[in-house]
């Protein structure tokens, strides 16, 4: 095996097929075509890769069938034990004495031991009917299922479309699940549009869907007219305050130096401006300290971004993804939306979304800024703006775009526009004061929840059943196993024979 830091070369490298090769073979397969998909790096710590492959299996399918498509997982770290491994069977572990690998084929991942259960439409309507929701199919009946997005080892989510509706199944490792499960209802009987939860079992949350369309595609399609900055800052100030007593979370900004690191060490030559951006953003926040205090005040989503909002007929009717929710301050997620946003306005300038998309996507940017910076500092929200685009510049390498290193550049520059903006307010400071917009009210009955039933034993790893393709491939890693701001782009590739 190659020696490395946290596994980093190893497993996104050449070497990283003859790690495949040997797994596959252990299952009795013969290792076609492989490439990375890609790419969680703790620098110094531990990697963990995902990989499309075509594996033929002679075994199961006979010597003269076509290769498979299969996705394989992997996990390299030294230094530090796996934490929260739970099915470690079917996998298999390698190690040189000072790194250690281990692999698996999806859906056996070993932090997630739900996953297989819900991932074949042949087993996952079985599921749903033992723990108490109805699909509305034959019980033996296909549900399609879409992967949405899958994180190695961290979790998944995938939608079954049932016979008269569709449910997200959100798979976790198990000891957070339990917690996620009663901030949604804490959230609900608090008048939160957050999606229901239909069913739960220890790493398994059922969830409905929310009506609408994500603020991510209405945006693309309607600029502005997508919904009111009011009505977004109103969303998060429904946020209930009996939740300010949870375990605070820091804000993205905090970890500046760590999402430099990851994206120093995958494009050495940015290693000056990024040393750059981090002293501008911790000297500029400090400063902002020293003048207003930065005290957690507020109850804040935590991962605020299009993605994550749910609008119709130009209001807010939902909210996604609460797992984070807890103290902070308002500019944290006001920023995570504007940067996230400047990132896809940026697209415009490498021809990667269409000029009136670009210019719909600016110009929400602009209104939707001058109305943040009226309810929070405006140099806090710029500089946490550019410290969540910096988490976002580990993007491209992570999910293997094409030509990643010139999209991580252009990032890069996006969150030194963002600087260069704050710099400019500090020369010239205008006061917050808090927004006053008509906000439409959103109403969601909280669902009873059912009973759950066991269900039966895993399936066996050989079974022939189609694995549905994924979609898109999820989040980066930071500090304290902490998801962190997603930005789905489609995956590249990195091929190899």
């Amino acid at each position: 095996m190659v020696r490395s830091l946290d596994g980093s070369e190893l497993l996104t490298g050449s070497e990283a097929g003859g790690l495949l090769r040997s797994a596959v073979s252990n299952a009795g397969g013969v290792l076609v075509s492989w490439e990375l998909d890609h790419v969680d790096h703790r620098p110094g710590r531990s990697t963990k890769a995902l990989y499309r492959t075509q594996v033929a299996w002679p075994e199961l399918d006979g010597p003269g069938a076509p290769p498979r498509d299969e996705l394989f997982g992997a996990s390299a770290h030294i230094g530090e034990p796996e934490k929260d491994l739970l099915s470690a069977e079917q996998s298999l572990l390698m190690t040189d004495g000072e790194i250690t690998v281990r692999i698996w084929r999806y859906p056996n991942d070993p932090w997630l031991p739900m996953l297989a259960r819900v991932c074949y439409p042949d087993v996952v309507g079985r599921t749903l009917t033992e723990l108490g929701v109805p699909t509305g199919l034959p019980l033996e009946a296909p549900v399609p299922i879409e992967v949405v997005s899958y994180r190695p080892g961290r979790r998944a989510v995938l939608r079954a479309q049932l016979a008269d509706r569709a449910v997200f199944l959100k798979v976790l490792q198990p000891r957070r699940s339990g917690e996620i499960v009663a901030r949604h209802q804490h959230l609900l009987s608090a008048g939160v549009p957050v999606p229901a939860v239909l069913a739960h079992h220890e790493g398994l949350i059922v969830l409905a869907e929310l009506p609408g369309r994500p603020l991510s595609r209405a945006i693309v399609e309607e600029g502005v007219e997508a919904c009111s900055a009011g009505d977004l800052v109103a969303l998060l100030d429904r946020l209930p305050a009996s939740l300010y007593t949870v375990p605070v979370r820091a804000p993205w900004t905090d970890s500046a130096a760590f999402y430099a690191g990851i994206v120093g060490s995958s494009v050495p030559a940015l290693g000056p401006r990024l040393d750059a951006l981090v002293g501008a953003i911790q000297g500029g926040l400090a400063t902002v300290e020293r003048r207003v205090g930065l005290h957690p005040h507020d109850v804040v989503h935590g991962d605020f971004y299009e993605a994550q909002v749910f609008v119709e007929g130009g209001r807010v009717v939902g909210l996604l993804d609460i797992d984070t929710v807890g103290p902070g301050r308002r500019a944290d997620d006001l920023a995570c939306l504007l940067a996230h946003l400047s990132v896809l306005a940026d697209y415009g300038a490498s021809g990667r979304i269409a000029p009136e998309v670009h210019a719909r996507v600016d110009q929400a940017v602009r209104a939707w800024e001058g109305v943040f910076q009226r309810r929070v500092d405006p140099e806090e929200l710029c500089l946490r703006a550019a410290g969540v685009v910096l988490s976002l510049a580990t993007g491209p390498h992570r999910q293997q775009e094409a030509a990643w290193e010139s999209a991580t550049e252009s990032i890069v520059r996006v969150a030194e526009t963002w600087v260069a903006r704050a710099r400019e307010i500090a020369a010239h400071p205008v006061p917050a004061r808090r927004v006053h917009e008509p906000v439409h009210p959103s109403h969601v009955a909280e669902r009873p929840r059912p009973e759950f039933v066991r269900p039966a034993p895993l399936t066996s790893p050989s079974r022939q059943a189609a694995r549905p393709p994924l979609r898109g491939v999820g989040h980066a890693v930071s500090p304290g196993d902490r998801d962190a701001p997603t930005q789905e782009r489609p995956a590249g590739s990195m091929a190899r024979t």
